[in-house]
């Protein structure tokens, strides 16, 4: 009994010791402690064995080795592609489980570096196996698509990898086929001994029967039973659904689908109709943990589930199934077939060959040295990543690594982690980023080696740590020159020292951006700077550039002010800096708006307030003269106000004043706007700064005032100097605008144009004095800005004056009229057969305007016909009126209307006289001989007529009674006669012309007149006939005609004296009216 159990105890320990044998091969851990070493003195922390890449000093390398040293490269060119330099080897140096390397190079950007991390795999020494069984599809589908051909070059493929990577030992694999049946073509046996025949084995497959996919799995199953193998997998490759399968004795029902779990494995009962899933007779069967349960077989999928869930629940074996163009109906099943995870579905023939390359990689991928490896990269304190998340991963060793599963994340604060490392034999890959270092940090300090990262680590399934060498890298320094330059006029005094700001464009948040310096007379105001001073008393150093690489550009700002003096600074190049101060001063111009035209003798007074412009300081009291060449010194900080106290003769004082303020060396207008411009708008008030004194900051106060308008004195007289007055003129100015006047004097000699501002007028007179010629030609003059007066014709006695004070200036000048020549009139008085008349006299009227209002203190009379002639006549408007008519005519006492102007005769409507004499008895002309004299001629009626017919006895003259008349004109007009008892006969209101008597009645007892009486009243009031005429000078004219007759039955006798009186009488009459006739005829001018 003893015997025997010291015999089962040996063998126990026997099968452990060989168990733990086995699991020591399994978990061989590879990498030395090889540890990176740094120096840390005063130029930073950087690699103690270390390399360059050509050219570059501002990074520096960690050296490649192994456990027994370092390999003393110092400098190589650091290009990525180069994979034999500076690797950290692990193992043996000479074929290492694994190789690391880190190293940065510049890149053309200043301070940006690339950062490339190598991890170079090899394959695993130990004796580690991996069985792989081919479970190919061969039905007749597989002809469609050139399925079965995809299929044969991806599992020729996969012989050629695994012995081109030198595990043809290591893997072992084996090939089954099926369609109707299954066939096993290539046992399980080292790649390095059946590879050729499972080439040429898949070469010879072909395509043809139904699909028996659970014979394939349980081949195959048993070729790999008793296998001791690390891994087992069997990869089905199929494209349809199994149509045949073993009988089902018992099975069993999970998560809703029935596995068969027990089977007879004969020929004769294989079931299926091959062409699809079902079975020719479904059965029932009973359920494999309870008796009294039963379940229907109608399909072969009950039994090639079960094939497969008993393999998989049986051993350690893996099932990899790809489904080729497989119905979507069938999906869910074809997962069940496999082992978790691993199905794989392809719609194409050429799928088949990826999908065998990748299980290919898998396979070879489970004996590399680096495998789930990861990279953890903190980043270096001065630095931060450029474009995190643009980080590249190349495959650079001899076999291609598929980078899709590598990941990079992190970065943000956290560390850099580089995953997914799965690196085999002459497997690399490179990481790529880049990173920069922080040099506007406070804290930078130039040409100190910074390492790019922390301890960057190594970590993998079988590696429990191993270190990269970290670079580290720097930037260089600048440094600033600058100089104080002092600019006075005055003996001020200056401080011992002065400070500055200098500031710089950042590229980060991080980043100072100001910083100050200080210079001192003992300095002789000059210093190099490489350090500043930030407000809170760090110091700073000046990089060259900032983290962008592009270069800082130091700019000295501003200084602490100086008061009484203005600061500019000067770039001189180079990073050379210079502040001027220049001492403050102030003048004050006058200037005449808008000529710009400078003026003299205006005078200012500086106001300083105490507070802004409000509160008058009154212990300062400063006075300027405009215009002077002396510079107001001493100007402090405060507010100001330039007020004008004496404005310039001529010209306006300007109340307004001129607010200003000094505060840190500078002038600031009254709205605390910055006075910068070093000129000013043409006739605007306000400052600017005069800089033509290189020793003096001016501030110039600039006002403008406006030329005083002017008055204009207009004296009017004759060419002898006496003043005459009612001239009128019109003032017009360029824009057109009419200046009014009034007159200065009571006399009106004198006019007052007020309110003339600088410009163009034309003097025009619109009105002369009385009897004085209109000036024909406008008087133009200009004033100009600077207040002179410019006349295109002078005129007499021109004063001008410029005033102080209120009043408006003045102009003063005369301008004399030419009398105008007098008029004079005569007047001719007609009848109105054209007969001239005498001793008609007329009265000439004078009027004080247009025929209205006459002037009473104006007499004159004239007689027509006469030689009187009314002489001296001045301008006016005049009329003549007939006081007195010639003797039996009628008065006229309408006025005729004239005037005299401009040395001319008009008529009542306006109308110059300018006819001659005409055979018009009413008319105005003008002598031919004296073109003054206007001539009035005027007929005159005469006036009616009343004929008085005495009836007498021819004998004894005595009147009679009784007789009849008839009077009639040469038209048959006939007119009234009354008589008297006493024998007198009227006939009134006769008008010139012919008439003729008629006795129509003798007195009772006389001879009634056998002839009538015919007489004729002419124009000029002759009477032509028997009767005596006689004109009036009041009432009408009279004509008496004695009418004879004798008594009835006296005759005269034959021969007696009364024959002879009537034939003497009757030829006096008839040639009385024959001269009379022809002297009408020759007056009418017939």
């Amino acid at each position: 009994m003893k015997t025997k159990l010291v015999r089962k105890v040996c063998a126990l320990l026997l099968s452990m010791c060989l168990l733990f044998s086995l699991l020591g091969q399994s978990v061989q851990a590879y990498g030395d402690n090889i540890r990176p070493g740094y120096i840390t003195d005063d130029t930073g922390t950087y690699p103690a064995a270390s390399w360059k890449p050509t050219g570059q000093e501002n990074v520096i390398n960690h050296q490649g080795g192994s456990i027994s040293g370092w390999d003393d490269n110092t400098s190589w060119s650091g290009e990525p592609s180069d994979t034999t330099n500076s690797y950290i080897k692990h193992g043996d140096a000479n074929d290492p489980d694994f190789m690391l390397r880190k190293f940065a190079r510049e890149t053309t950007t200043p301070g940006t570096f690339d950062v490339f991390l190598n991890v170079r795999g090899n394959s695993v020494r130990q004796e580690k196996t991996v069985d792989v069984v081919f479970v190919v599809d061969t039905s007749g589908s597989m002809k469609d698509h050139s399925r079965l051909g995809y299929a044969k070059k991806g599992i020729s493929d996969f012989i050629n990898d695994i012995s081109s990577s030198g595990l043809g030992n290591n893997v072992r694999a084996g090939l089954v086929s099926y369609s109707s049946r299954s066939t096993e073509w290539v046992k399980l046996d080292k790649v390095a001994n059946n590879g050729s025949n499972i080439r040429q084995k898949v070469n010879d497959l072909s395509a043809s029967g139904g699909t028996f996919t659970q014979a394939g799995l349980h081949v195959a199953y048993e070729m790999l039973q008793g296998s001791a193998s690390d891994e087992k997998m069997i990869i089905l490759l199929t494209d349809g659904r199994p149509t045949y399968s073993y009988r089902v004795e018992r099975a069993i029902q999970e998560n809703g689908t029935l596995y068969g779990t027990d089977f007879t494995y004969n020929p004769r009962y294989v079931e299926g109709r091959g062409s699809d899933e079902n079975i020719s007779k479904p059965y029932d069967v009973r359920d494999k943990n309870n008796q009294n349960q039963r379940h229907e077989i109608r399909t072969t999928w009950p039994a090639t589930l079960g094939e497969a869930r008993n393999i998989k629940n049986n051993s350690d074996i893996s099932i990899r199934a790809l489904g080729i163009s497989i119905d979507s109906k069938y999906e869910a099943n074809m997962r069940l077939l496999s082992s978790p995870g691993h199905y794989e579905a392809v719609t194409s023939a050429a799928g088949i060959q990826a999908y065998l390359n990748k299980q290919t990689d898998n396979v070879i991928s489970s004996f590399s040295t680096v495998k789930n490896g990861e990279v953890t990269i903190p980043l270096g304190e001065q630095y931060e990543y450029v474009a995190l998340g643009e980080e590249t991963v190349t495959s650079v060793g001899s076999k291609e690594v598929d980078t899709y599963n590598i990941r990079v994340s992190g970065g943000n604060g956290v560390p850099l982690v580089w995953s997914g490392l799965e690196l085999g034999k002459d497997q690399e890959v490179q990481l790529h980023y880049q990173v920069r270092l922080k040099t506007g940090t406070a804290d930078f300090v130039p040409n100190k080696w910074y390492p790019m990262s922390g301890e960057t680590v190594l970590t993998a399934e079988e590696i429990s740590g191993a270190k990269f060498g970290i670079p580290s890298g720097k930037a260089p320094e600048m440094t600033i020159d600058v100089t104080k330059e002092w600019k006075t006029f005055s003996q001020t005094e200056l401080p011992e020292n002065i400070s500055f700001k200098v500031i710089r464009e950042v590229a980060g948040n991080d980043e100072w951006q100001t910083a100050g310096g200080v210079l001192t007379a003992g300095d002789e105001w000059q210093r190099t700077f490489d350090k500043l001073t930030l407000a809170d008393g760090q110091e700073v150093a000046l990089a060259k550039y900032n983290k962008l690489g592009v270069d800082y550009n130091y700019q000295v700002s501003e200084e602490t002010a100086v008061e009484g003096f203005n600061t500019k600074i000067e770039h001189l190049g180079e990073n050379k800096w210079r502040i001027l101060n220049t001492e403050l001063g102030l003048q004050v111009e006058k200037r005449a708006s808008p000529s710009d035209t400078k003026l003299d003798g205006a005078e200012f007074k500086l106001v300083k307030y105490s507070d802004e412009f409000v509160t008058e300081d009154p212990s300062f009291n400063e006075k300027l003269v405009a215009n002077s060449k002396d510079i107001m010194s001493g100007l402090k900080n405060g507010h100001y106000a330039l007020i004008e106290t004496k404005a310039p003769t001529g010209y306006q004082a300007e109340p307004n004043a001129l607010k200003f303020s000094i505060k840190d060396g500078k002038f600031f207008d009254e709205a605390n706007n910055e006075i910068t411009a070093t000129n000013l708008e043409s006739g605007q008030d306000g400052f600017y700064l005069n800089l033509s004194n290189d020793s003096a900051y001016i501030l110039t106060g600039v006002k403008y005032n406006t030329l005083k308008p002017f008055e204009l004195n207009l004296t009017k007289t004759d060419t002898k100097g006496k003043q005459l007055s009612g001239a009128e003129f019109e003032l017009v100015n360029a824009k057109g605008e009419q200046i009014k006047f009034e007159y200065a004097n009571d006399a009106k000699t004198k006019l007052k144009f007020s309110g003339l501002t600088p410009g163009e007028y034309t003097l025009t007179e619109t009105k002369a004095p009385a009897d004085h010629k209109l000036l024909t030609a406008p008087l133009k003059f200009t004033i100009t800005e600077a207040g002179k007066v410019e006349f295109e014709s002078e005129p007499k006695d021109v004063k001008v004056e410029l005033t102080s004070g209120a009043e408006q200036n003045t102009i003063d000048f005369r301008i004399e009229n030419t009398p105008l020549k007098t008029g004079s009139i005569s007047v001719e008085k007609y009848a109105t057969n054209g007969e001239a008349l005498a001793d008609a006299k007329f009265k000439l009227i004078r009027y004080t305007d247009a025929w209205q209002t006459q002037d009473g203190s104006f007499e004159k009379t004239i007689v027509a016909n006469s030689e009187n002639v009314l002489t001296e006549l001045k301008s006016g408007h005049y009329g003549l009126q007939e006081i007195s008519a010639p003797t039996g005519y009628q008065l006229d006492d309408s006025v005729i209307k004239f005037k005299w102007e401009d040395e001319k005769w008009f008529d009542e409507n306006g109308k110059e006289i300018t006819a001659v004499k005409t055979e018009k008895l009413d008319q105005l002309y003008l002598d031919q001989t004296n073109a003054e004299k206007l001539i009035i001629s005027r007929a005159n009626r005469l006036k009616d007529t009343d004929l008085t017919i005495k009836k007498v006895n021819a004998l004894t003259q005595k009147t009679l009674a009784g007789a009849e008349f008839e009077l009639t004109d040469e038209t048959g007009q006939r007119y009234d006669i009354t008589t008297t008892e006493d024998g007198i006969f009227t006939v009134t209101n006769l008008r010139p012309g012919v008439y003729v008597l008629k006795e129509v009645k003798a007195p009772a007892g006389y001879v009634k007149l056998s002839d009538e009486i015919e007489f004729t009243i002419t124009e000029d009031g002759k009477l032509n006939g028997k009767g005596k005429i006689e004109l009036t000078t009041t009432g009408h004219n009279l004509i008496e005609l004695k009418v004879n007759n004798f008594p009835a039955g006296i005759l005269p006798e034959t021969g007696g004296p009364g024959v002879w009186l009537y034939v003497l009488i009757g030829s006096i009459l008839a040639g009385l009216a024959f001269v009379a006739g022809r002297f009408v005829i020759k007056k009418r001018g017939v």
